[in-house]
C-alpha cells in the first residue's frame, strides 16, 4: 500500500512479544498545528486536557525493538468508508424504516412510528457490526508498521585497565 494514501502517526514501541509489538501513540488535534492556539480559548483548553495516549498491538513486520520510534499507517479510504458506515448507515436505516412504515401503515400511531424507527436504527447498527467484522476478517482495519524512524543506539561502557 502506498504511504501517500495513508494516515501516518509516529509512535514508540513499548513492548514486544513474538510477532507482535505494542506501539504507544499520543492523540493530536488540529489545535497543535494552529498558529494562534496559544491565544485561542479552544487551544488553551486543548493543551490542558488532551494528553490521550493509545497503545496498539501491531504485527511486527519490521523487526522493531522496544524503544524504537516507528511510523504507523492506516489507509485513508478505509477510515473514510468506516466513518460513513458508522455515522450514516444507522441514520439512513432509521429514516427508511420510518418512511416505509408510514407508507405501508398510514394510520400508524406515534408509538408505532417510534418503534419502527428504533427497529431501523437497530438494523443499521447490525449493518455496522457486519461491516466491521467483514473488514476485520480481511485485516484491513488494522494499522500497519511502515518504517522504523529512529532506533536508539545501545551504549556499553568499556573499562580499560592500566596494569
Amino acid at each position: 500500500m502506498a504511504e501517500d494514501s495513508m494516515f501516518i502517526e509516529v509512535g514508540q514501541v513499548i513492548a514486544a512479544e513474538g510477532e507482535t509489538v505494542w506501539v504507544q501513540t499520543q492523540s493530536k488535534t488540529g489545535c497543535s498545528s494552529c498558529k494562534v492556539s496559544s491565544t485561542c480559548g479552544s487551544g488553551i483548553v486543548n493543551k490542558a486536557f488532551s494528553h490521550k495516549v493509545f497503545v496498539t498491538p501491531l504485527k511486527n513486520t519490521l523487526n522493531a525493538h522496544i524503544n524504537d520510534e516507528v511510523e504507523v499507517g492506516i489507509p485513508e479510504d478505509l477510515v473514510l468508508k468506516a466513518s460513513l458506515v458508522v455515522y450514516l448507515l444507522p441514520l439512513i436505516c432509521l429514516i427508511l424504516a420510518l418512511a416505509t412504515s408510514s407508507v405501508i401503515l398510514p394510520d400508524l400511531t406515534e408509538l408505532g412510528s417510534i418503534i419502527s424507527a428504533v427497529i431501523g436504527l437497530a438494523v443499521g447498527f447490525i449493518g455496522v457490526r457486519w461491516f466491521a467484522s467483514r473488514q476485520s476478517a480481511q485485516q484491513q482495519l488494522e494499522p500497519v508498521l511502515l518504517k522504523i524512524v529512529k532506533r536508539p543506539i545501545e551504549v556499553t561502557q568499556v573499562v580499560t585497565s592500566t596494569d
